[in-house]
């Protein structure tokens, strides 16, 4: 039986230079990755649902941390030790899956991230704001800069087969909690609009979804509409308890 690990804003999951045996598989939260290079503190990288930390404990390559990982935010985690991970390899293949899902993205990011130094100086597209809590805890209690398009809202789904671990999934640029089976990966998606500038694109509407206190995507509704220059406001997912994100797209 998998052992979870539930953890609060601001606590110290591993501290660089201690022993660690185990990784952590995010399931709902975010992490920070911090790691000291000649006495200067560099943050390398924020974790959340469907990553993995402490990876390299896995391997057997180092029993210490090279990096302290804290929470930004409260969330859980299932602990992976070396027992863990042959009850895996050993046991029914799709349950390794979620973990080969993690390490996989986690190379994916390290490739990526590698080519992001100049990001802050690119233009952005639009900003985005969560609302609600439940959207600020999505974007890690921060605002984000739309900075390549299409831009996914999606649900993170963990990888039941090989098929799927080897298929050209990528992670959505904003990762929505599995919470409801009517999310999708790709679930609503900012892109370009032929006239030139931005629109929103609903994809799947879930239980339901609102732009500027419109409903879009269901029924005779358009699943697309443009983004003018100034603040939007989406509303989508569950009806009882939505997400609500502010889009901020400037003017031309």
């Amino acid at each position: 039986m998998a052992r979870t690990l539930r953890f609060h804003k601001g606590d110290i999951l591993m501290q660089q230079g201690d022993v660690g045996e185990a990784a952590y598989l995010i399931q709902e939260g975010w992490l920070q990755v911090c790691r000291n290079h000649m006495g200067k503190r560099q943050l390398t990288s924020r974790l959340g649902p469907g990553e993995i930390a402490g990876e390299l404990a896995l391997t057997g390559a180092s029993n210490k941390r090279t990096a302290t990982v804290r929470a930004l935010t409260d969330g859980s985690a299932e602990i992976i030790d070396r027992g863990s991970l042959i009850r895996l390899v050993n046991g029914p293949g799709n349950r390794l899956m979620p973990l080969l899902g993690a390490l996989f993205s986690r190379l994916q990011s390290t490739l990526i991230d590698a080519d992001k130094k100049v990001e802050a100086a690119t233009p952005h597209y639009a900003v985005l704001h969560g609302v609600n809590n439940k959207a600020k805890r999505t974007l890690c209690n921060s605002s984000c800069c739309v900075s390549q398009l299409p831009w996914i809202f999606g649900a993170y789904i963990n990888p039941v087969s090989v098929t799927e671990l080897f298929s050209s999934r990528t992670m959505p640029d904003v990762r929505l909690p599995d919470e409801s089976r009517k999310l999708r990966e790709k679930h609503l998606v900012i892109e370009a609009c032929r006239e030139g500038g931005l629109q929103l694109r609903v994809i799947n509407h879930g239980d339901y979804c609102m732009l500027d206190e419109e409903r879009i995507g269901y029924g005779s509704t358009p699943d697309t509409i443009r983004l003018t220059p100034g603040r939007h406001e989406i509303t989508f997912g569950q009806m009882g308890e939505p997400f609500i994100f502010a889009i901020e797209v400037p003017a031309a």
